[in-house]
């Protein structure tokens, strides 16, 4: 398990998103894009999956998985 992270475009800092979940439940979701305030730079930023990556619990990240 671990969170969805993506990047602060102005400010090139991670965000999290406060989604938990694991890789093989990735597997099953369709492609999507959303949006999510930066408590960075304080503005709505678009994301989508290959904006993002897993935070795992233990502090490794894998990138969003694809197959």
């Amino acid at each position: 398990m671990g969170t969805i992270f993506t990047t602060c475009p102005k400010t090139g800092r991670e965000i999290a998103t406060g989604i938990e979940t694991d890789s093989l439940t990735l597997l099953r979701v369709p492609a999507f894009s959303s949006s999510i305030h930066c408590p960075h730079c304080g503005e709505q930023h678009a994301w989508a999956q290959a904006d993002a990556w897993i935070q795992e619990h233990d502090g490794s990240r894998r990138p969003w998985p694809t197959e």
